[in-house]
C-alpha cells in the first residue's frame, strides 16, 4: 500500500494512467493496493474542499482510453471532486484491459475505486481479470480510516508483511494502535524532513504494550490530526512528555473514542492536562482562569489595561472552545 505524487505530469489521460500504473507498481514490486479517498458530494471533507477552492467540472469521455489531451493545468483540474472520481473510474477501465495484461501477469493489483474494491489479475499476459472484492467495500471517506482494513485483509491472506508509504502521521497512530490485533509484520514508510525512514510499527507496539499504543491514538487526536484541530505551538512532543511526566493523565486520554457522548468527568480531566501542556500549575486545571492570567501578565508587561499585538492563538482555549473541540475529537 503505497500514497505518492505523480510528477511530470505526461500529456494525455492514456500516459498518465501508464506512468501512475508504473509508480505504484514497478516491475518485480509485490502485490500493490492502489486507493483514495472517496469523495462524497455531502461531507465535512467536501465542505473543507471547497472551502478551498474548486476547479472547473470537466467531462472525461470516451477518447480519454485512446489517447485524448489531459487539462493544462492538472492540478487545477484535480482541485474538482468530481474530476477526481472520473479519473479513478478512467482508471479502472484502462487497468481492467487486456492493454495491461503484461504488467499484471504473476501478480495481483487492488484498484479502489470510491467504495468497491478490484483485483486486478493476467495469467497469461494477453487478457486481464477484474473481480470485485466484498470484504474490501467500504464507505470510510479517507483512505487513512481504511488502511486498517487493507491491512487485515493482507493479514487474512496470508501475507508475512505489509509495508503502507506516507507522510501521514494519522496512519501511524492507528495502525500503532490495532497492530498487536493483527498476525502480520507492519512496516510504515514515510518521511521526516525529507529523510525516508521505514519504521517497523509491530516491533514498537510490542515494546510499549497495548495500553500506551491507546494513549498515543486518543494524544495523537486530541493535539491535532486530519479531523481535529492543533494547539498553536504545542505539536507532539510537549504534550507527549506531560503525558509521561504525569501517569494519572494515561488512562484518561485512553477513554477518548470509547463512548459516544463525553463526561463531564473526562472534560474537566482534559482541560487539566491542557492547562498541563502550557506549563499552568497555579490555575486548578482551568483553562478559563489560565487564559486570564496570561492576558494579565500581558497587561502588566506592557503598562496597559488592553494589550495590544497580542496572537490571540497562543493563548490556550477557553472552556468553550475546548470542549467542542474534544467532543469533536472523541468522534
Amino acid at each position: 500500500m503505497e500514497m505518492l505524487t505523480l510528477m511530470d505530469i505526461p500529456g494525455t489521460f492514456a500516459e498518465i494512467s501508464s506512468k501512475l500504473f508504473d509508480s505504484i507498481a514497478p516491475s518485480g514490486s509485490g502485490d500493490i493496493i492502489f486507493s483514495t479517498d472517496q469523495y462524497k458530494p455531502v461531507s465535512i471533507k467536501s465542505l473543507e474542499r471547497k472551502r478551498c477552492g474548486c476547479g472547473e467540472k470537466l467531462i472525461i469521455g470516451s477518447g480519454a482510453t485512446s489517447g485524448a489531451e489531459r487539462p493544462p493545468d492538472w492540478k487545477l483540474f484535480l482541485t474538482n471532486d468530481d474530476n477526481k472520481v472520473q479519473f479513478i473510474r478512467l482508471l479502472l477501465k484502462l487497468w481492467s484491459s487486456d492493454d495491461y495484461a503484461v504488467k499484471l501477469q504473476g501478480r495481483k493489483i487492488i484498484l479502489v475505486c470510491e467504495d468497491s474494491a478490484h483485483l486486478l489479475t493476467s495469467d497469461d499476459g494477453i487478457t486481464t481479470k477484474i473481480k470485485e472484492l466484498p470484504l474490501l467495500k467500504s464507505s470510510q471517506e479517507e483512505t487513512d480510516t481504511r488502511v486498517v482494513l487493507y491491512t487485515q485483509y493482507a493479514a487474512n491472506s496470508h501475507y508475512n508483511t505489509v509495508r503502507i508509504k506516507s507522510p501521514d502521521s494519522d496512519i501511524f497512530f492507528i495502525l500503532l494502535h490495532f497492530a498487536s490485533t493483527m498476525d502480520i509484520n507492519i512496516l510504515f514508510d514515510t518521511k521526516i524532513q525529507r529523510r525516508s525512514r521505514l519504521i517497523n510499527v509491530t516491533s514498537i507496539a510490542a515494546d510499549i504494550g497495548q495500553e500506551k499504543c491507546t494513549v498515543l491514538l486518543g494524544l495523537h487526536g486530541f493535539t491535532g490530526s486530519d479531523t481535529s484541530s492543533a494547539f498553536r505551538g504545542k505539536g507532539k512532543l510537549v504534550p507527549v512528555k506531560k503525558m509521561l511526566k504525569a501517569p494519572k493523565f494515561v488512562p484518561m486520554l485512553a477513554k477518548l473514542g470509547d463512548n459516544w457522548t463525553v463526561s463531564e468527568d473526562l472534560i474537566d480531566d482534559l482541560e487539566a492536562f491542557t492547562c498541563a501542556m502550557y506549563g499552568d500549575n497555579t490555575t486548578a486545571g482551568k483553562v478559563d482562569a489560565l487564559r486570564l492570567n496570561r492576558i494579565n501578565k500581558l497587561c502588566t508587561k506592557q503598562g496597559k489595561s488592553i494589550p495590544v499585538n497580542v496572537d490571540m492563538s497562543s493563548l490556550p482555549p477557553c472552556r468553550k472552545s475546548l470542549t467542542q473541540h474534544i467532543r469533536r475529537v472523541n468522534f
